[in-house]
């Protein structure tokens, strides 16, 4: 299957909104940021830099996560903007340990996700 354009963060625009409204969690194999959309899809950008390694470590990272975030299937709530940040420690592992790990910080997300977003009530 492939990873469709309505599945991923294509501008800087819009990896500037999930940077400045997402909430962050740390890994040891990436950073992920994560930010209500307006849609019903989840949809998900990478930031893998030089840091990660050569362009094949790179692009190797990059196939993990989209395969990962395929994986995790459709979104059972309202739709969330993921931008992963990979670490170097990622070029070293394998497609189950990076399954395991997203799934985990999205679970954590979307337990969060009132709180992911909120706007603070108005005062009395």
């Amino acid at each position: 299957m492939r990873f469709r354009p309505r599945q991923r963060l294509r501008t800087g625009v819009e990896f500037d909104a999930v940077f400045k409204r997402g909430t962050r969690l740390g890994g040891r194999l990436f950073l992920l940021v994560a930010a209500p959309n307006r849609g019903r899809r989840d949809r998900l950008g990478l930031a893998v830099s030089r840091r990660v390694g050569g362009s094949v470590e790179r692009n190797r990272a990059r196939r993990l996560l989209r395969e990962s975030f395929r994986r995790l299937g459709p979104p059972t709530g309202p739709g969330v903007d993921l931008v992963v940040v990979a670490r170097a420690e990622i070029v070293g592992c394998g497609q189950a340990e990076v399954d395991r790990e997203l799934q985990e910080r999205v679970r954590r997300i979307r337990r969060a996700a009132p709180l992911v977003g909120a706007s603070p009530s108005p005062a009395p």
